[in-house]
């Protein structure tokens, strides 16, 4: 995969994964239970990987960027606020 292709890439998955943390942080709200929301978005990339016929990546090789791209969201949205700490 060259850079351009590759910054392509992490820019579409930016959207997506902006989606899918806050559906997941809905879904399990609690402050502690950070491995399980990466194990959940785990479960949903891995899934989108196996049933797309037309990505020529593994889920090994773009689980890495992902979770990077998890941690940046995750940090901005804690920073900003949008993710409130429970009481």
């Amino acid at each position: 995969m060259n850079i351009f292709t590759y910054l392509s890439w992490v820019k579409k998955l930016w959207t997506t994964v902006v989606e899918i943390v806050k559906l997941i942080e809905e879904t399990i709200p609690d402050d502690g239970a950070g491995k399980q929301k990466l194990a959940a978005f785990d479960v949903m990339l891995k899934a989108a990987l196996e049933k797309a016929d037309d990505i020529d990546e593994s889920f090994e090789k773009l689980q890495p960027v992902a979770h990077d791209i998890v941690g940046a969201v995750v940090t901005l949205f804690n920073a900003t606020g949008l993710f409130k700490r429970a009481e």
